[in-house]
């Protein structure tokens, strides 16, 4: 039931569906300016029903969010191609080959089945070993299994696995501000976000995988149930390496031998899904292709783009190579820094400013990337993240055209006014008032 007293609210509702559809069915990466005029109205639209959203009204907002989800669950991802790639890793899996060994061309005229020249042309990044976890690799040999030859079954099966791990994030974020007793408001920040329901729904990026791990290991740590914790926090790891980063914030939680305890757990998982496909190839393979990956890959980036710049003012070209390296090692020291000499806080709050660390000195930043962010913002008073997910759309007028260019007027705006945000929320500002009710703030 939609809201009775409020025709604007009403028109908000059914035109996110609206747009949701137009934007997942119709509008493709290269028509900039009709997919982010359309993403701008979606996201007002979500930004009126959460102003109006009473705490009593909040079943709505999450149910209007599964709902935006099943809109597109026949759609074709349409703004990254890395779906793919899974699909190959998982062709591969099908033909009992094992995608780490070799480079995709290797494959090529090998006869196997699913592995030809049509998909090969549509994956990225050719020239790098794969870099998913043997853990996302299940997944992608599960999307095969009814039709190897089938991208679009491969997509299907994708799509309702995904489904299911956003509909347990849901269901998580709900558990989650009962027991740290916020409103279930909050929790619409995620739910009825497009970028969020656009970019793991639509384009099927496992940052939604990784994201329910680790709310279920903050649930379990919050219960006490610490080996649990750590466990599914090792999933997490399992499925994207970055949640590491997380680990130092538990020194000052619960000790430096808990947490030696709760890193050896986590360990021990992330291993454990490693061993169908574990070797020293392997090992030597993924890290090949993860320093390529720091010292070659550049998107809006920020504190990273000032170095390539000074770079080339001093040097006379690109120190990717170099820098790369040093925005890693300046990462975790930053990182560190903040862990144990930062204001503490709720672990969900400190989550927020170690993976926004990360983000700033990350030399590629898709918008995906912000993603889990958010995730964990909704548990706190911080709300630049929501606003994020609104402005790295605008990272997608780099491919107006067809053809990618790199511009830097974009980023400029996007980080110029989201440092801004960040410094007012991080001085004990609120930008809550912008989004909520009164009587929510």
């Amino acid at each position: 039931m939609l809201n009775k007293t409020s025709p604007i609210v009403n028109l908000a509702y059914v035109l996110s569906a609206g747009l949701m559809i137009y934007l997942g069915y119709f509008v493709s990466r290269e028509d900039t300016w009709f997919l982010f005029g359309g993403f701008t109205l979606l996201f007002a639209a979500v930004w009126i029903i959460i102003k109006h959203t009473d705490e009593a009204d909040a079943d709505l907002g999450y149910y209007w969010g599964i709902l935006l989800r099943l809109l597109i669950i026949a759609s074709v991802p349409k703004l990254s191609d890395d779906i793919y790639r899974f699909i190959w890793d998982g062709r591969l899996l099908f033909n009992l080959e094992d995608p780490y060994k070799h480079l995709p061309d290797y494959f090529l005229d090998k006869g196997l089945s699913g592995i030809d020249e049509s998909l090969y042309q549509l994956i990225n990044s050719k020239e790098y070993f794969s870099v998913y976890p043997p853990f996302n690799q299940v997944f992608f040999f599960l999307s095969v299994l009814i039709s190897p030859g089938s991208i679009t079954w491969s997509i299907i099966i994708l799509r309702v696995i995904l489904l299911a791990f956003e509909l347990g994030n849901l269901s998580m974020i709900r558990k989650l501000l009962r027991h740290y007793k916020l409103p279930q408001v909050y929790g619409l920040f995620y739910a009825l976000n497009p970028l969020v329901i656009l970019e793991l729904t639509g384009n099927l990026h496992f940052e939604g995988v990784m994201i329910y791990f680790i709310l279920r290991a903050l649930w379990n740590y919050e219960n006490g149930k610490f080996n649990a914790s750590a466990i599914y926090f090792g999933l997490s790891v399992a499925t994207k390496f970055l949640p590491l980063i997380f680990l130092p914030l538990l020194f000052r939680k619960v000790g430096f031998k808990k947490t030696m305890i709760y890193g050896l757990l986590v360990g021990v998982t992330v291993v454990i899904t490693f061993l169908p496909l574990l070797n020293t190839a392997h090992i030597w393979a993924i890290r090949d292709s993860m320093e390529l990956y720091f010292q070659r890959f550049e998107f809006n980036g920020s504190i990273y783009y000032l170095a390539r710049w000074y770079g080339f003012e001093t040097e006379g070209y690109n120190i990717i190579a170099k820098s790369g390296k040093w925005m890693m090692y300046t990462t975790l020291g930053s990182i560190l820094l903040y862990s144990f000499v930062g204001k503490k806080r709720a672990w969900p709050s400190m989550m927020v400013w170690v993976w926004t660390l990360y983000l700033l000195f990350a030399t590629t930043v898709h918008p995906w990337y912000v993603i889990p962010l958010l995730a964990v913002s909704v548990f706190s008073g911080n709300r630049f993240p929501f606003l994020w997910s609104y402005l790295i759309f605008l990272t997608y007028f780099n491919y107006m055209g067809g053809a990618y260019v790199d511009r830097i007027e974009i980023v400029v705006i996007e980080y110029g006014v989201l440092v801004i945000l960040a410094l007012f929320e991080a001085f004990g500002k609120s930008l809550n008032p912008l989004f909520l009710k009164k009587d929510l703030n």
